[in-house]
């Protein structure tokens, strides 16, 4: 008899191979014209998710706010010099790779871990935030646990998202049944949960205190704990064969990191680069620095003086300036108990 986890295995594979599948199926020039397209355009198109508050999530005016969707605006800053020359297309798990073999976006800071088999079908270029997976439960139903999960209905997006292996490792781990109830998205999920159609709702570990912080009418009424052993290394993704765009991205992502790890923020950018030392010059406007990359000297100073540096884009969606609240743990820099380091420039 096969295991829950080679069941969600097969299931997810059809998915996954058909991701492959039209990966492979592109001639290698249709894929090498996206930073072309970008400034042709004027604006970067970036895959979001679908209302997550303090990752991507359209205000009362429309206006996508969230940790991802600064991410992407970081790359609107380095290409075109301007962080609102970014939209941004909600997908659901499903549709994100797919998204990026057509065309649909250009690029995907959307929650979306990296694995072997989902590398070999777009680019995973960098690391931009680690997290895990958690359940959100209502306290009066003294569920404490993954154990407590038994025979609980618990809601959660389908189309082979890595939170269903996190449930079926909680089922094996702890001999018990979950019931799961699969929703086309994990915002449908979240909502039937809050209507009261499930015992629990799991997902992202960051979006799961971000429902609880903000979207629950009362939310000392809800408590959320991990599931699953895997700290999930969520990357910023690509279609294959494009190397301008492969630089761009992780650099960019590279000079938030650096900014931090130097003190250099939005507010004090301009005058590093005028008054900073050698490095501080050179990457903020040194002549010719841009040239390697395709970009004017400067991109690495619109980036942090538009978007911030790391630690300013996690503390306005997530952190302390944030109704979360979340302390940054693997997503602090390496000195300070963290994962993150920058690559050197030289």
């Amino acid at each position: 008899m096969l295991s829950t986890l080679q069941q969600y295995a097969r299931t997810a594979r059809p998915l996954i191979l058909a991701v492959i599948a039209a990966a492979l199926a592109q001639p290698a020039f249709a894929q090498s014209a996206v930073l072309d397209r970008i400034k042709s355009r004027g604006y970067v198109t970036c895959g979001a998710s679908q209302g997550v508050p303090g990752l991507s999530r359209p205000d009362e005016k429309g206006y996508f706010r969230g940790f991802d969707t600064d991410i992407c605006r970081s790359f609107a800053a380095a290409i075109l010099g301007d962080r609102e020359k970014a939209r941004f297309v909600p997908l659901n798990a499903g549709q994100r790779f797919l998204a990026l073999q057509t065309g649909e976006i250009d690029i995907l800071p959307r929650t979306s871990t990296i694995t072997y088999t989902r590398d070999m079908a777009v680019r995973f270029v960098q690391i931009y935030q680690y997290d895990g997976d958690a359940v959100l439960v209502r306290k009066k139903d003294n569920i404490k646990d993954g154990k407590g999960l038994n025979n609980k209905t618990v809601c959660l997006q389908g189309g082979g998202s890595l939170v269903e292996n996190a449930i079926l490792e909680t089922e094996e781990h702890h001999k018990i049944k979950i019931k799961k109830v699969y929703f086309d998205s994990t915002t449908q999920a979240r909502d039937a949960y809050l209507a009261g159609r499930c015992d629990a709702y799991v997902t992202d570990g960051t979006a799961a205190a971000a429902v609880r912080a903000t979207v629950a009418k009362v939310p000392d009424d809800h408590l959320t704990f991990r599931v699953g052993e895997m700290a999930e290394p969520n990357g910023v993704v690509i279609a294959r064969g494009d190397d301008k765009l492969f630089d761009i991205v992780r650099w960019t992502l590279n000079a938030l990191i650096w900014a931090e790890a130097r003190g250099i923020t939005s507010a004090n950018a301009e005058q590093r680069g005028r008054t900073g030392d050698a490095e501080d010059k050179r990457v903020l406007g040194g002549p010719g620095f841009g040239k390697p990359i395709g970009l004017d000297d400067k991109w690495v100073l619109n980036v942090i003086k538009q978007t911030g540096n790391y630690a300013e884009i996690w503390d306005r969606n997530l952190g302390d300036k944030s109704p979360m609240k979340l302390p940054r743990g693997m997503n602090a820099l390496w000195k300070n108990g963290g994962l993150y380091h920058p690559y050197p420039w030289d």
